[in-house]
């Protein structure tokens, strides 16, 4: 439905590339009501931007946009090496420009945080108006109504955790994907890969991992939508514990799935930590 490319007998004045599916979201909702307005996005839902490849017919959808979206902080990487090696003249605009990212290494997983989602939606919004003036008042709108909505589920975020105690917020996940969301919601987060899920866990960091779970029972141990769940099924096994569902990081799900959209997407890992949590 989102995929392909912009070739076609109907004539789009604003052709739109977003480089995942959370970010084509946010564009989605910002546009809505623009009929001049064509929006593809490179990686499907439920798959992984981090080691996604592009192929020929995405470097023609690059190749023929007017605007480009990507997350940047080297989270598309595969997409950033295309846009080089491309003629596009397409304006390039990177959702966390504003965003104020981890010091201690380069994590492009912001997002998790909804006032860090709450600039990505000011950064596209001033993208598309300056790209395409007479419709500014209808993503103005747009946007004013998508930043209230996101406003309270910021607030009802907080209203959730604030019945579990913050010593007790301790959770363990496929890849460290989740750190901004700790950050902001005061949730230790444990995982025994790293920023990427190319990345492979140590057989002493999966010890330690295992050691601590035992140590102070932790019970909230989730698997993730697109990696790789074998190891943290592992996990599970030796320290007796059953997983208590799957957390969306990288990708929102299919239209019927229970995280079509960032605001579901984010209720959903709300809710179903918090169930985890009050066990």
């Amino acid at each position: 439905m989102y995929q392909g490319s912009f070739s076609s007998p109907v004539q789009h004045s604003l052709k739109i590339v977003t480089s995942f599916t959370i970010l084509r979201d946010f564009v989605q909702k910002i546009t809505s009501g623009a009929s001049n307005v064509k929006i593809l996005s490179i990686v499907p839902a439920e798959s992984d931007p981090h080691v996604y490849q592009p192929t020929p017919l995405d470097g023609k959808t690059l190749t023929e946009a007017d605007i480009i979206f990507i997350n940047g902080l080297d989270f598309e990487k595969g997409i950033e090496r295309m846009l080089k090696s491309t003629d596009t003249k397409a304006t390039i605009s990177v959702a966390t420009k504003y965003v104020k990212a981890r010091d201690d290494l380069k994590d492009p997983h912001t997002w998790h945080n909804v006032k860090n989602a709450m600039l990505y939606v000011k950064e596209i919004t001033k993208t598309l108006s300056e790209a395409d003036p007479n419709n500014a008042q209808l993503y103005k709108k747009n946007s004013d109504l998508l930043l209230k909505e996101l406003q309270e589920l910021e607030t009802w975020i907080h209203h959730k955790l604030s019945k579990i105690p913050p010593t007790q917020r301790i959770v363990v996940t496929t890849h460290d994907a989740f750190w901004y969301f700790g950050q902001a919601y005061n949730i230790k987060f444990m995982s025994p890969i790293g920023i990427s899920t190319e990345a492979e866990a140590s057989a002493q960091d999966v010890a330690a991992l295992i050691n601590f779970i035992r140590e102070h029972k932790i019970k909230a141990v989730f698997v993730e939508n697109l990696a790789n769940p074998r190891l943290i099924e592992q996990i599970a096994r030796e320290t007796n514990n059953p997983l208590q569902g799957t957390l969306y990081a990288d990708s929102l799900s299919i239209p019927d799935g229970p995280a079509p959209d960032y605001i579901s997407m984010m209720e959903h890992n709300v809710q179903t930590i918090c169930k985890a949590l009050q066990q």
